[in-house]
């Protein structure tokens, strides 16, 4: 059932029962005001019954019934015989025997019914005459006649509401959900593909113009990730293929006739080094999957930074070596942080592969871990190189970002390493951060809220060079 639909039912629904309660209340302050009434002019005629009495003390009532309306008045003796009334009393009494009697003793008001009809009845002893009742009555067939006839108003006026009401709702809300329906629409006739502007945003300044300001927003994020998605398989198959290719090229070399022993080793071992790239590519690829996911484990335990950031080091060395650089290790004395030492240290290793391609021979590669306040952890991996390209630093930590378009593997592989190591640190509540220095070369920081188990002060710690 459409929204309009159900808050026209709902509409009616509650004009309906307010209609009824609200009626109920009327006809009922209604009946008992009308009663009110009679009963109040029941009193004033049965003060008057005497008058009522001939004078020779013989009835003088009549037989007639009488008029819709009209109040008669009887005082029966205690015999139960009609001693006089006004005209049209008749001559039976208006009151059974037991009621009579009950008269007798003191003052009644009911309702009883006589050939069909209501009446309205009042008795009392009679003043100075012992047993004798005094009987005021009236019909309410008048009364009766006039609360069915405001009912039967009500309910006719009542319907006439209740429609109203539920038609009324029904165009308030198909007009107030028309500009929705529009929003529906433009948005159902858009493509993924479609380079259009999004939805338009009424004038309005309500609910509706938010609501399309929010669509749009939510088509240029849709829009964006699908072209970042695109961009993904696009760059992912570029770094796939010249591996592929490469190790398709060394193994069809090595399956010609005539190949050496040395030949036939040395395409192994480049075909070796094509599958190690191809795996390493493929596990960055998997990090980063399971990072968008939030499935990325972070396993945390108290760990000690020097040793943490030592055993970086260590790794890092023979390539260091080779480079003519050397590493640099400064943690304070017993700076200890829980975090997943095997995660934060493939973030520093990565971090060191990158300032390993760019340090200039004979200078050190920093790696540092310092405490921020007294539980913020802050790991930085800084060199002398020349530095980031002040265009390429807000896009540094984009999947496939390089600082030039070359897609070589001496100048930065695949461009993943920075994606991870902002992935590591988001899966640490945290977030990474570069920048250049003023005196050259760039620094790499991971910053993790809420790690350090012990801070200790900012002492500059133990200096390992290796």
């Amino acid at each position: 059932m459409s929204i309009r639909l159900r808050l026209a039912g709902v509409f009616a629904l509650v004009s309906t029962v307010l209609f009824t309660v609200g009626g109920w209340l009327f006809v009922s302050q209604l009946s008992a005001s009308l009663q009110g009434t009679i009963d109040a002019q029941l009193a004033v005629q049965l003060a008057q019954a005497a008058r009522v009495l001939p004078a020779s003390g013989a009835p003088t009532t009549s037989s007639a019934g009488p008029a819709p309306g009209e109040y008669v008045v009887q005082v029966v003796d205690g015999h139960g015989q009609v001693r006089g009334g006004s005209a049209d009393a008749g001559t039976s009494p208006l009151l059974g025997a037991g009621d009579l009697q009950r008269a007798a003793r003191g003052r009644i008001l009911e309702t009883v019914a006589a050939e069909g009809e209501r009446e309205r009845v009042l008795a009392a002893p009679l003043p100075g005459h012992r047993g004798w009742v005094a009987v005021a009555g009236v019909s309410l067939e008048t009364m009766d006649a006039t609360l069915r006839h405001v009912t039967r108003e009500l309910l006719v006026a009542g319907l006439v509401l209740v429609l109203g009401a539920g038609f009324g709702a029904y165009g308030l809300a198909r007009a107030a959900l028309s500009p929705v329906e529009r929003l529906r629409r433009e948005v159902a006739e858009l493509s993924e593909r479609e380079d259009a502007p999004g939805v338009r945003v009424p004038r309005t300044r309500d609910e509706i113009a938010a609501l399309a300001t929010t669509m749009n927003q939510l088509l240029d994020r849709i829009r964006g990730a699908l072209a970042q998605q695109r961009a993904l398989v696009a760059d992912a198959s570029h770094e796939l293929r010249n591996p592929f290719a490469v190790l398709s090229g060394e193994l069809e070399l090595a399956a010609r006739p005539g190949r050496s022993r040395t030949e036939l080793a040395l395409a192994v071992e480049r075909a070796g080094e094509e599958t190690a790239r191809l795996a390493r590519l493929t596990e960055q690829l998997l990090t980063l999957a399971r990072s968008d996911e939030d499935r990325l484990p972070a396993d945390r335990e108290p760990t000690g930074l020097l040793r943490l950031l030592t055993r970086s080091a260590d790794h890092a060395a023979a390539r260091a070596l080779a480079a003519g650089a050397r590493c640099e290790v400064r943690v304070p004395d017993g700076l200890t942080a829980t975090l997943d030492p095997d995660r934060i240290g493939e973030a520093v290793d990565n971090l060191v592969d990158n300032a390993l391609r760019f340090a200039p021979s004979g200078t050190p590669i920093v790696l540092s871990a310092r405490a921020a306040g007294r539980t913020d952890l802050v790991i930085e991996v800084s060199d002398s190189g020349p530095g980031f390209p002040v265009e390429f630093l807000p896009h540094a930590f984009e999947r496939f970002a390089r600082p030039d378009s070359s897609r070589a593997r001496r100048d930065g592989g695949a461009g993943l390493g920075l994606s991870i190591v902002e992935a590591i640190a988001r899966t640490h509540g945290g977030r990474a951060t570069v920048h250049n220095r003023p005196e050259g070369g760039s620094v790499v920081a991971l910053e993790l809220p809420g790690c350090v188990s012990e801070p200790t002060a900012s002492a500059p710690g133990p200096r390992s060079d290796l």
